[in-house]
């Protein structure tokens, strides 16, 4: 993965109640975007106004708040109503990625990650597609 210049790498919020998971995306996702970490929902959510994230990276199996729970608290607060989220879980069956998509997950990762690359393009995509939301004169650039 590139590294870009800091001042134009977009800043993530991610939040992972698992020590090891937080650190090794901390590190893989600091090659490229500005990473925020926390360890629980309830720390993210007292840091959000502070961190004013461009996109938030949230783990479902947090407790005692999980991250469906946690993005439709995010979704409350003004000015975070469409930030873009993707889910970051060991939840892998289909069933359960619909229940993730309806409640407002633009994306979901399984872990493992076996390709951070992967990750990046999924933080990319969901970037992209707020981003023209916002800005309609973007979607009609080449």
């Amino acid at each position: 993965m590139a590294s870009i210049d800091p001042a134009a790498r977009p800043r993530l919020l991610l939040v992972d109640d698992d020590p090891d998971n937080l650190e090794l995306l901390t590190v893989l996702l600091g090659q490229t975007y500005e990473v925020c970490s926390y360890g629980s929902a309830e720390e993210a959510l007292a840091a959000l106004d502070a961190v004013k994230p461009a996109a938030v990276l949230l783990d479902i199996g947090m407790r005692p708040v999980d991250g469906l729970q946690c993005l439709e608290a995010i979704r409350r607060r003004p000015g975070y109503v469409a930030i873009p989220a993707v889910a970051v879980t060991a939840f892998a069956r289909d069933v359960e990625r619909e229940t993730f998509l309806g409640g407002g997950f633009q994306a979901v990762v399984t872990k493992p990650i076996l390709d951070p690359g992967d990750l990046v393009g999924v933080i990319e995509a969901v970037l992209r597609s707020a981003c023209s939301r916002s800005d309609p004169s973007a979607a009609a650039v080449p």
